[in-house]
């Protein structure tokens, strides 16, 4: 009789000497700095880069690919800074604001004044009435305890609900909210009487639309006030801002320093897997075993140094090793496994989704220096087709490469069985199938 998962689960990890699941998360943990210092692996060159420009209130831009680890290194600044900051008896208040999908600036103006009000909620009266007034914003307000273990650390993470809710609010119009900018300038020099720093994290600023440099620029334009204050310092991240944005804002003067994430190696994917394996461990080990380091290496490999690639195919090749009931995940296991990955993502793949994939393996991926893809799949411009390749990226199907020159998207490792499986569409219909799916609105939600 074959035994119930559940038990099977029990039985592999007590061999693996695993408490708990190890957790492979696509995000790192924002209200647990201590953990996220564990795991923060790589980056100290960049995080060196970073510490003294904002400590003298410059503005950093963070850039790098879709799960490159932005938000982890983000979080690991703000986290040092607290702790250097402290070193020296100061006071920083860190706000990160980590769900802004674009809208006007004024809807920007108003998370960052929710933000402010919310911090200086016990010390001032008139931030305590903006915070209990303003409607239509979720805000979630942590205090952590340090890297060190000896201090606090309140991160405001912001995200809103939606379009500009809370305008019509009576009480907003009573203490004159319809001037959110002017309130946000009010309320950083009232934080400046209790906090000698003050840092404001912005995650994925390119997230409104990262292929419209008009939207980009009026966002630069109309938010230079904020962006060159003397009161803060920002930390923003983007995806990949065009030539044009990064010279842009050179010239207008905001970003001070720009920080590029690269690839992690894969000796430092090795010791994200061994750490995060030794978070729930028994007894902490050297290595990331049950998985073999020749699974290590082809996991590395497949991720092509974004973290959260490796973490995702971490967890699903360790579930796969429990199904199929493997105790040390050698070449031919881990092969079995990944097999059984690729599978499970190619049945979840639309028809014209796999299309699409099958193309972009047949012809090495998409690119602009690379029409025959684009011509097959029926779109007339690469440009077109960016926000469907970006939607595609964020699946984890497609891998966004830079070189020199332009970008590629390459289809993702555990997607390449549903790249080999071609739907049965006539080649005359090729361009009707995609662009009658829903993919064409898929990268503007």
């Amino acid at each position: 009789m074959r035994l119930p998962l559940t038990l099977r689960k029990k039985q592999l990890f007590d061999t693996w000497g695993l408490r708990d699941n190890p957790p492979f998360h696509d995000v790192p943990p924002k209200d647990d700095p201590k953990r996220l210092a564990r795991l923060f692996t790589g980056r100290r060159q960049e995080l060196d880069r970073v510490m003294l420009p904002l400590l003298r209130g410059a503005n950093v831009l963070v850039r790098g690919a879709w799960g490159v680890g932005k938000t982890t290194f983000i979080l690991q600044a703000l986290h040092e800074l607290a702790y250097e900051v402290a070193q020296v008896r100061e006071r920083l208040l860190p706000i990160y604001i980590d769900n802004f999908k674009g809208g006007t600036l004024a809807e920007f103006h108003r998370m960052l004044l929710f933000a402010l009000a919310m911090a200086l909620a016990e010390k001032d009266a008139d931030a305590k009435a903006i915070a209990e007034a303003m409607k239509g914003i979720h805000i979630s307000h942590s205090r952590t305890r340090s890297l060190k273990g000896k201090f606090e650390v309140s991160l405001f993470s912001v995200g809103t609900l939606g379009g500009e809710a809370g305008l019509e609010s009576g009480r907003e119009r009573q203490i004159g909210l319809d001037n959110p900018e002017y309130w946000v300038q009010e309320l950083l020099a009232r934080a400046r009487r209790y906090y000698h720093h003050i840092v404001i994290a912005v995650d994925d600023l390119d997230k409104t639309d990262p292929h419209e440099f008009i939207k980009v620029r009026s966002l630069f334009d109309s938010a230079l006030p904020i962006l060159r204050s003397d009161k803060c310092a920002f930390i923003l991240t983007g995806r990949t801002l065009t030539v044009a944005q990064d010279i842009y804002g050179n010239i207008l003067g905001i970003f001070q320093q720009q920080i590029s994430l690269e690839p992690l190696k894969p000796e430092e994917l090795r010791a994200i897997a061994v750490k995060t394996l030794n978070l729930v461990r028994r007894q902490e080990r050297a290595d990331a075993y049950p998985l073999s380091e020749e699974a290590v290496a082809r996991l590395a490999a497949s991720a092509y140094g974004i973290p959260r690639h490796f973490n995702q195919l971490c967890a699903k090749v360790l579930d796969a090793a429990v199904l199929l009931g493997y105790e040390v995940l050698d070449a031919d296991a881990f092969e079995t496994c990944f097999g059984e990955v690729q599978a499970n993502v190619s049945a979840q793949v639309e028809p014209q989704i796999r299309q699409l994939l099958y193309i972009a393996q047949k012809h090495g991926g998409f690119s602009q220096h690379n029409r025959k893809p684009i011509e097959e799949l029926g779109w007339g411009d690469f440009i077109e087709l960016l926000p469907v390749l970006d939607h595609l990226v964020q699946r984890d199907l497609l891998i966004k490469q830079e070189y020199i020159g332009g970008i590629r998207y390459i289809v993702a490792p555990q997607a390449q069985k549903a790249a080999l499986l071609l739907p049965p569409v006539a080649p005359s219909s090729a361009g009707t199938a995609v662009e009658g799916s829903d993919m064409e609105t898929a990268g503007t939600e």
